[in-house]
């Protein structure tokens, strides 16, 4: 009787391990999708070279769908694209899926600080040019000029920079890496 109840578990056990093994297989994707609402960029390179960049809409089952007409604005502009209504909604599956990204907001500090040190070198560069002398000139006259160009261009450029800002993407989901 002990014989028959312990090959009775080890077929069970073999048979669940087995077709659990068999269905995750089969299911390749994220085991836990974002929220709806959530903005997300996701790369599905098997359906499109190019990131996804929207909204979660749905969840259907074994897919995400997302509304791609998620409109920034810069500097009082929209950026978003002008899109057809037909193809402002994409659904995913979830197996086509490589990566997830879940946006945590704006951020300033890297775009303002890009935006001075680039203003400060073309600020240097103008100035520095335009302080030059017609006749005789030396490189003196281009640092003299170049001084002023520095700290005109750095708050010019970091104004700038603030105003455009960016996107700041936390990792949600990566294919072949397991969570910790």
């Amino acid at each position: 009787m002990v014989v028959i109840w312990r090959s009775a578990v080890v077929c069970a056990l073999g048979a669940a391990f087995g077709s659990a093994s068999v269905g995750h297989a089969q299911v390749r994707g994220p085991s836990q999708l974002p929220r709806v609402g959530d903005r997300v960029r996701v790369i599905a390179p098997t359906i499109r070279d190019d990131r996804y960049v929207g909204t979660v809409e749905s969840l259907p089952r074994d897919s995400i769908t997302l509304d791609t007409a998620g409109v920034r604005r810069r500097l009082g502009f929209d950026t978003g694209p002008v899109l057809v209504e037909e193809f402002r909604r994409v659904t995913l599956p979830t197996s086509a899926i490589q990566s997830i990204d879940i946006s945590t907001g704006r951020t300033h500090k890297r775009s303002t600080i890009k935006g001075a040190i680039l203003g400060a070198l073309g600020g240097a560069a103008l100035f520095g040019l335009t302080n030059l002398p017609e006749v005789n000139p030396g490189f003196e006259d281009f640092v003299d000029g170049a001084v002023v160009g520095v700290v005109v261009g750095a708050v010019a450029g970091g104004i700038v920079g603030y105003l455009l800002g960016g996107e700041k993407w936390q990792s949600f989901y990566r294919a072949g890496v397991l969570p910790p």
